[in-house]
């Protein structure tokens, strides 16, 4: 990545007339100007990291970038990520993608323009090529997403075992026909679909693509669930996995307004294990992922990469199975 430096020696001109001309000197004449903004421009050298640059400081702000803030389980998690932080000296910006492949790539831009020291990514929106520079170097920290390469920085939960698990239990109480909610619209790296499908195998199940619903993930969708779950009708399933607390909700929330009483005529597995899973009626069946002990470990682990500091020990991210009364 250039410097300023890097530019000073192909203008021919001193730092201290670049750094004149980016703070607007008098001095400076326009034609001088141009030249300075066209080189940087050229060299992918950005005005934002000049100053830090000249005092040799960071910013001392982490991105953490995920979907929706509204989803209550990246708002747990940012409040771990910003606890740990803010103890190590560092500030916390979050950065919403909206699920935008845009707007990833504008706050991947940011750390390009050394307006943030690092980012912690919940999510990916791109390619994973597209920001690997910034993954091995440990700008760049994966938190909450497993991407397939041991070599890169990544804090994640085994999601193929916790839904195994959810699903085998659900099997295990009598359940045959179980739905599948994702957030997405596509099996690729769907680690918790994995285990959905390999705890069907071991009892001979075939996936029926009828009970396959994308694109769910709040109170609402849930809602929207139960009414394409209740259409089928003789199909109609008699176990639905939620990937999510919040669609797990929706659909208890639902279930009287359709005559559906659960678990009887439906069960229900939630994912996160929130709050309102168990304040529910009847209260939810669900994955509780170590969401605390995840912010804090990935906060911890970026920090110490971005201070040049010895990793953190490794700690083991279980999650379990709370069983509750929607199964």
């Amino acid at each position: 990545m250039a410097t300023i430096a890097d530019v000073a020696k192909k203008t021919g001109l001193s730092i201290t007339t670049i750094s004149r001309a980016l703070n607007n000197h008098p001095y400076v004449s326009d034609k001088t100007k141009k030249l300075i903004f066209d080189t940087m421009e050229e060299m992918d050298f950005y005005p934002n990291s000049v100053a830090q640059q000249l005092r040799g400081k960071s910013t001392k702000l982490i991105g953490v970038v995920i979907s929706y803030i509204t989803n209550p389980f990246f708002a747990y998690l940012v409040d771990a990520i910003e606890r740990e932080a803010y103890e190590r000296g560092f500030q916390v910006v979050v950065l919403q993608t909206l699920e935008d492949p845009k707007r990833e790539l504008t706050f991947i831009d940011m750390l390009k323009k050394k307006q943030l020291d690092g980012i912690l990514m919940t999510n990916t929106e791109n390619d994973t090529e597209i920001i690997k520079k910034y993954l091995l170097d440990g700008r760049i920290v994966m938190c909450n997403r497993y991407i397939g390469n041991e070599k890169l920085p990544i804090i994640h939960i085994d999601e193929k075992q916790a839904t195994y698990e959810a699903i085998k239990h659900l099997l295990e109480k009598g359940y045959r026909k179980i739905a599948y909610c994702t957030g997405s619209n596509y099996h690729k790296n769907d680690h918790r679909y994995e285990g959905y499908l390999q705890a069907l195998s071991e009892y001979n199940l075939e996936f029926d693509e009828d009970y396959y619903f994308s694109y769910r993930l709040n109170i609402k969708d849930g809602q929207r669930t139960l009414h394409d779950i209740v259409a089928l009708k003789e199909k109609m399933p008699d176990a639905v996995f939620a990937n999510g607390d919040e669609v797990g909700a929706g659909i208890i929330s639902e279930a009287p307004k359709l005559g559906i009483k659960i678990p009887k005529d439906l069960a229900v597995v939630g994912f996160d294990d929130q709050p309102i899973a168990e304040v529910l009626h009847p209260s939810l069946t669900t994955v509780r992922q170590p969401i605390k002990e995840m912010g804090k470990y990935a906060a911890d682990v970026l920090i110490s990469k971005l201070l040049d500091e010895d990793p953190p020990k490794p700690i083991e991210l279980r999650t379990t199975l709370i069983i509750r009364e929607t199964t």
